[in-house]
């Protein structure tokens, strides 16, 4: 017979065992640079700046589209920085986030906003043979030979 109060059934296992917290297994400091991770930030810091340049330098024939590219190159060109910071400087270190996972998130989410500014952009390009009428005898192309050529730099 068991003593008064106790059960035969065994205690509950300690859940911290179980689902240890997240570990960062990306590197802090210089070393974030020599992974696949800090290459692509680095990239997009790189190509970012790129399409900034080339879409600034042109007419905006459609400023609803391109403005998209330019908010797309400016904010992701931002936030790549800050990201890339939070490793240059040991911050993910002392922040409690599921490192990997925020990483795999951040890149997805760039490039489905840089491809569909890609697709803005494409889309302003191949209207560089339509006419922009100001009345009825004055006629210009949508974009000149020169933003056209800088726009195809800017799509790809």
């Amino acid at each position: 017979m068991l003593p008064r109060g106790a059960s035969s059934m065994p205690p509950p296992p300690n859940p911290a065992a179980y689902f240890p917290p997240p570990r960062v297994t990306l590197p802090s400091g210089l070393e974030i640079l020599r992974t696949y991770s800090g290459a692509v930030i680095f990239l997009e810091i790189l190509f970012g700046t790129i399409v900034w340049i080339l879409v600034a330098a042109t007419r905006i024939p459609l400023p609803l589209l391109q403005g998209w590219v330019m908010f797309v190159a400016v904010t992701s060109w931002f936030l790549s920085i800050v990201f890339l910071c939070v490793f240059l400087f040991g911050y993910a270190n002392r922040i409690a986030v599921n490192w990997n996972q925020t990483d795999f998130l951040f890149h997805g989410a760039t490039f489905v906003c840089y491809f569909g500014a890609f697709l803005l952009q494409a889309a302003t390009t191949s209207l560089h043979h339509f006419p922009r009428r100001f009345n009825s005898t004055t006629q210009e192309k949508i974009l000149a030979d020169h933003e056209y050529n800088i726009s195809i730099a800017a799509s790809v």
